[in-house]
């Protein structure tokens, strides 16, 4: 029999799928991360100011029960925007994960069954002003309580079965002080691939003390002046101590028209308030 606070989770999965299968809402332009049947919101946590307790809600749109495991990692942001695994402490890169405890450690989540995570931010009195960041990360397990399993210990043929086991991560952030970060964009090129598709290439940069986070629009204004949005990119960052990131934004061409005139705006905004952080044009 499930408990009060699954009971509304299992309602909540049921409304993402249906939303899902019609295509209402994208998983790559929503505040939810998702890999394989995990669904994770919020997909990032950030602490400022009073703020130092967050939950997460976990849920399971699998048939089976999954099993989660949840620890830290620690990353570098490349250039490209990937994240690298660091083992060690980096000039300008502090971590948050000796500061945050979570509760529960681990995760067991029946078919379409959620569960919040509590996340709290302790002992930050004597940090100096600045970003803190670790992210949580979500390891499926195997449920060895699967039904169906069998042993094999009589069977004489040895035989090795393997499984994939995947994980997510999601950055876990802790602000303290004047947040003095500005953005700007550079090096706006259009490329038409091997493919023919068009994508356009740019730099987001970034100064000051904090991680840069946000939206992309992307607007073309044709020789005609009729304007038609051709990309959106949700959940765009360049973590510290980073300074750019270079990025590929593949553009819907409307129809009848060849980008050989023209003018695309690119707008990069905060990714809660909706407020412009910074703007560029190219002109063909």
């Amino acid at each position: 029999m499930m408990n009060g606070s699954r009971k509304y989770s299992l309602r909540f999965v049921h409304v993402f799928k249906y939303l899902l299968f019609f295509g209402f809402i994208s998983i790559t332009i929503s505040p939810i991360i998702a890999q394989g049947n995990l669904l994770i919101y919020p997909k990032r946590l950030v602490f400022e100011g009073r703020n130092n307790i967050e939950k997460l809600l976990l849920s399971n749109t699998g048939k089976d029960t999954a099993v989660y495991n949840i620890s830290f990692l620690e990353y570098k942001m490349t250039k490209k925007g990937d994240l690298k695994i660091i083992s060690k402490a980096e000039a300008g890169i502090k971590s948050v994960s000796s500061h945050v405890r979570f509760f529960p450690r681990k995760v067991i989540l029946g078919p379409y069954e959620s569960q919040k995570v509590k996340v709290q931010v302790r002992n930050t009195q004597g940090l100096k002003d600045g970003e803190y960041r670790s992210h949580l990360y979500f390891r499926s397990e195997e449920n060895e309580g699967a039904l169906g399993q069998k042993s094999r210990a009589k069977d004489a043929t040895v035989s090795v079965e393997l499984k994939a086991v995947f994980g997510v991560s999601i950055p876990c952030i802790y602000r303290k002080g004047i947040n003095t970060t500005t953005v700007s964009l550079s090096d706006l090129e259009l490329i038409q691939e091997p493919n023919q598709e068009y994508v356009l290439q740019l730099k987001l940069n970034r100064t000051g003390n904090m991680s840069a986070y946000g939206d992309f629009t992307i607007n073309y204004t044709a020789p005609n002046n009729k304007v038609y949005e051709v990309a959106k990119m949700q959940g765009v960052g360049v973590y510290t101590s980073g300074n750019f990131r270079t990025l590929k934004i593949k553009l819907q061409k409307p129809n009848k028209l060849n980008f050989s005139e023209g003018t695309f705006k690119v707008v990069f905004t905060e990714n809660e308030s909706k407020k412009v952080l910074t703007e560029a044009k190219l002109l063909l």
